[in-house]
């Protein structure tokens, strides 16, 4: 093992990842879902053999071994994948990975739930095993959220499709270009269905309230850019305006007009990254028009959507 690697005695580093992933999945209902892709390739290691000491990750890793003999040991366990198979690396797992003659390995490294830090977070490297420096930009685990299993090895309902999701995602990843971007985000969005579509179960009445939640932080995702009131998003909900807004601001700490303007301007934030025109990223997020964009994106960051892009260019 090489002297790089971060040697932490067993007990100290599994009680760390034990009370983080408790935390996560206590409040997974706080967790927008909205892909994030870091990484989207296809991986040749070295051959003959091939060997990576053992990590954690931070977000997932979605391996499809194209060609070749791919050994994974995730906590312990030995898994041998072999052409055609796939496998999932949840956040916060140790695994180490060893390969065998040629291999061609289509994979992504992603964020599949929202985090204001994401653009911080980062793809670890063999030895690093205590991310509790890194705690606030760890992923929950699905296999955390209530009544989800999905295994190391997995098998999809449709494996040509998983694939093919998984391939179309590369494709689109080489390109910086918006529509390749959303394209992108949609086949993230396509993958995490099919990977619960052989854990996922369905919920218990208990987290009905939970899961209308959810529901409506996909609704007001999806309608970013349309003049959403909290009349629209109570009779979305099928409650009451006054009832809707009492429980949203309950379960999420900010009325839901709050939360739909911090969903605008976040989404605008990353859209600043791009060379869009600040009159479209206006539309594109919901503001009436730029001046209505700038002035709310200044109070909540305390610099103009020009002054953040120059920020961001200098980086």
């Amino acid at each position: 093992m090489s002297k790089a690697f971060i040697y932490l005695s067993k007990t100290t580093i599994m009680s760390k990842v034990a009370v983080l992933l408790k935390a996560l999945a206590e409040n997974w209902n706080d967790h927008l879902v909205h892909p994030y892709i870091r990484l989207c390739y296809k991986y040749r290691p070295p051959v003959p053999a091939f060997f990576q000491g053992p990590r954690r990750l931070l977000d997932y890793l979605i391996q499809f071994i194209e060609k070749g003999r791919y050994i994974l040991t995730v906590e312990g366990v030995e898994y041998e994948l072999n052409e055609g198979e796939i496998a999932v690396i949840q956040p916060g797992v140790l695994f180490t990975t060893h390969t065998f003659g040629e291999c061609i390995v289509p994979n992504t490294h992603l964020d599949f739930f929202y985090n204001t830090s994401r653009a911080h977070s980062f793809v670890t490297s063999p030895g690093q095993t205590d991310l509790s420096p890194h705690a606030h930009l760890m992923q929950p685990r699905l296999n955390d959220f209530p009544d989800i299993h999905i295994p190391v090895k997995f098998v999809p309902e449709n494996p040509d499709l998983f694939r093919s999701t998984l391939l179309q995602m590369i494709e689109h990843h080489k390109s910086v270009d918006l529509r390749d971007t959303i394209k992108l985000q949609q086949l993230a969005m396509d993958l995490l269905l099919q990977l619960l579509g052989t854990g996922k179960k369905a919920l218990s009445e208990n987290d009905a309230e939970q899961q209308l939640i959810q529901k409506m932080k996909a609704y007001l995702a999806s309608n970013l850019s349309s003049p959403v009131s909290v009349k629209n998003m109570a009779k979305h909900a099928g409650y009451s305006e006054s009832y809707f807004n009492m429980m949203f601001t309950k379960m999420l700490g900010m009325t839901p007009h709050a939360y739909l303007l911090n969903l605008r301007l976040e989404r605008a934030k990353e859209l600043l990254a791009y060379p869009t025109k600040f009159e479209n990223i206006a539309e594109y997020c919901g503001f009436a028009d730029a001046a209505h964009f700038s002035k709310a994106f200044k109070k909540k960051y305390g610099c103009s959507p020009r002054e953040y892009r120059s920020r961001l260019q200098e980086q």
